[in-house]
């Protein structure tokens, strides 16, 4: 089994994961062996062989003040707007070589939104004010799929991709008042959502570059709300710097976009969501023999959410593998 078989997981929304908009959690998936973090490889794991993987990613804002709320939603009384600090999320991945050429698998996130904040009108003072509506936290959907590679070369693979978002995550939290949290801030989206993608893998000497693209069709869930469908693109290229009788050390860097699609809730179009945002994550990968640790920053280079919405300020992911 390939030392560098990593974790590169979800949330979609929850690969994502799940969450929306620039408030989503991790894309990726871990579909196979690979020397990237977070761009999905189209090499598959070795009939017989399991992977595990456990990872934590953190999601920073660079958000809107309590001024700019307020002065948003004075213009616009109807807009749906609000802040989040940080999207944090822990995800544990299990996947399975069936054989040489298909692998499957099953990843199961835990999200937390932090400081969740939005503009309320009070009657009783004719006016809005900024109400903190405290964290969100819980289970999110797990996300089953596979890799089925249809075509090798010598040094390279191609790989369709396919999977399926089951709504096991919570979808009922509420606020520390107890008002139950808008559907976008739950860690579950109460509905069930296919995917499909494919994935070019290829390696030279000490290189090796990993290629993918996958598509998410979203279907409406809880509280009568489609998330938007989303799309995700990612290149990464990663450099052998040692190996021999002590760690293999890689570099890797990595250029991950993703496009959603605007929400619906009961039937209404939200202006301040969805959007466009390709980051730019230096990290770095050690192992041995089956196991393997990998961390990154990531940072925004098309940072474009629709509407008034938080900007992305930065990401970071650590992590571990091993193989059995």
């Amino acid at each position: 089994m390939n030392k560098y078989a990593l974790a590169a997981v979800l949330a979609f929304l929850v690969c994502s994961p799940a969450a929306l908009a620039a408030h989503m959690a991790s894309t990726s998936l871990a579909t196979g062996s690979s020397s990237s973090i977070n761009t999905e490889s189209a090499v598959p794991l070795e009939a017989g062989a399991w992977s595990f993987s456990l990872r934590y990613e953190e999601q920073q804002f660079d958000r809107l003040s309590d001024e700019e709320l307020l002065r948003l939603a004075g213009a616009d009384p109807e807009a749906d707007l609000h802040s989040v600090e940080s999207v944090k999320t822990t995800l544990f991945n299990v996947s399975y070589g069936l054989n040489d050429n298909l692998t499957l698998g099953i990843s199961l996130p835990f999200v937390e939104r932090t400081d969740i904040r939005a503009p309320h009108f009070h009657e009783e003072d004719n006016e809005f004010e900024i109400e903190h509506e405290g964290d969100s936290k819980g289970i999110g959907d797990a996300k089953l799929y596979g890799l089925w590679r249809f075509a090798q070369g010598e040094n390279h693979s191609t790989s369709m991709i396919f999977g399926i978002s089951v709504p096991t995550g919570k979808d009922d939290d509420t606020s520390p008042e107890g008002e139950l949290y808008e559907q976008e801030f739950q860690p579950g989206s109460g509905s069930w959502d296919p995917l499909i993608g494919i994935a070019y893998s290829r390696s030279f000497d000490r290189v090796n570059l990993d290629t993918s693209a996958t598509y998410n069709l979203v279907n409406q869930g809880s509280q009568q709300t489609n998330l938007g469908d989303w799309a995700t693109y990612n290149a990464g290229l990663s450099y052998l710097l040692s190996s021999g009788s002590g760690l293999d050390w890689r570099v890797v860097v990595e250029a991950n976009g993703l496009w959603r699609d605007r929400l619906t809730a009961e039937g209404v179009e939200e202006r301040n969501s969805g959007g466009h945002w390709l980051n730019l994550a230096p990290g770095i990968v050690a192992g041995r023999d089956n196991w393997s640790v990998f961390a990154n920053v990531a940072f925004p280079v098309v940072n474009s959410p629709g509407g008034d919405q938080d900007e992305q300020d930065y990401r970071f992911q650590i992590g571990f593998q091993f193989g059995l």
